[in-house]
């Protein structure tokens, strides 16, 4: 079984970020996140040498991913990344915890950010790839919200940003909360990091605190419009990643390949993945309540961006 050195933590020492990396299975990285295949490979002994460094001294070469992923969760990113990811010789990784503890690190001033070092962390995850071999990097959605830093390590890759009606994300996430969400119910550290504007008085307000999210999101987005963004709405999922993010992303597909592709793209990208994926839009409106819409109404433009 082919072994890749796989990031495995992000930790700051002494004001510097330091990255472990582990020799692991390159199938860690077809898990729906990567926490779930570097917490399987690990739980069964897989790890071989282990090696930890500064992040400012990663190497320097090696290939920037051939694309960018962004979105507002809950709104097929993982669907995208997966489908992405069955093309030969393309490895789609999925929200890597240490990208983000790099930026949660960097925003509470546990370190100071620099673009060249976030660079070669980018870099340190398509270790192993192989001659020619590409891959692309799905963030988790609130990594948006660095968006600026983010483009200023890596301003000649383009980027989807992926979107959803936003009375479904919310009813989505208040069924089955993503970090921010958590954050501001329990009132965790990484809230004040990432959030330190967020007016006091609204501290009993959920839905119109992640209605903000999303709304910060996509002005995020906005921000940084240009030809290499595509805004994609996951109403026009699976057919877009073929139709247009391949060719977005440079990356091509023969008959076959689009056709393994599509195969991917019937099935959920997470949870039980041999279950024939099922449209939930009405039913995710159906289960938001009336703070929820009123949320929406009062904070998302145009309440779907």
């Amino acid at each position: 079984m082919e072994r890749v050195p796989v990031p495995t933590r992000l930790y700051v020492q002494d004001g510097q970020a330091m990255l472990q990396t582990v020799e692991l299975p390159s199938s860690v990285y077809e898990a729906p996140f990567l926490s779930d295949g570097l917490r399987q490979a690990l739980s069964e002994g897989e790890g071989r040498s282990s090696f930890a460094c500064p992040v400012k001294d990663l190497p320097e070469e090696g290939p920037l991913p051939v694309g960018l992923i962004f979105h507002v969760s809950r709104c097929g990113s993982t669907l995208v990344t997966g489908m992405l990811g069955t093309l030969p010789g393309v490895r789609g990784v999925s929200e890597p915890e240490a990208l983000s503890l790099y930026l949660l690190h960097c925003a509470q001033g546990a370190c100071a950010f620099d673009a060249e070092a976030f660079r070669r962390l980018i870099k340190a995850f398509g270790r192993g790839v192989g001659p020619g071999g590409r891959y692309v990097i799905k963030f988790s959605s609130w990594n948006l919200l660095f968006l600026d830093r983010i483009r200023d390590a890596l301003p000649d890759v383009p980027w989807v940003f992926l979107t959803r009606d936003a009375t479904e994300v919310m009813a989505s996430n208040f069924r089955s909360p993503s970090a921010p969400l958590r954050w501001y119910r329990n009132r965790e550290p990484w809230f004040e990091a990432c959030f330190p504007d967020w007016p006091g008085e609204e501290r009993d307000a959920p839905e119109a605190f992640f209605a903000g999210c999303l709304a910060r999101y996509a002005q995020k987005a906005w921000e940084h419009q240009g030809p290499l963004c595509l805004w994609v709405d996951y109403a026009r999922l699976p057919g877009m990643v073929h139709g247009h993010i391949l060719a977005h992303f440079g990356l091509e597909a023969d008959a076959p390949q689009r056709a393994r592709m599509e195969e991917k793209g019937r099935y959920r990208s997470k949870g039980n993945t041999r279950e024939a994926f099922v449209p939930d839009g009405e039913q995710k409106r159906a289960e938001a309540t009336e703070a929820i819409r009123a949320a929406v109404k009062v904070v998302v433009p145009g309440h779907g961006w």
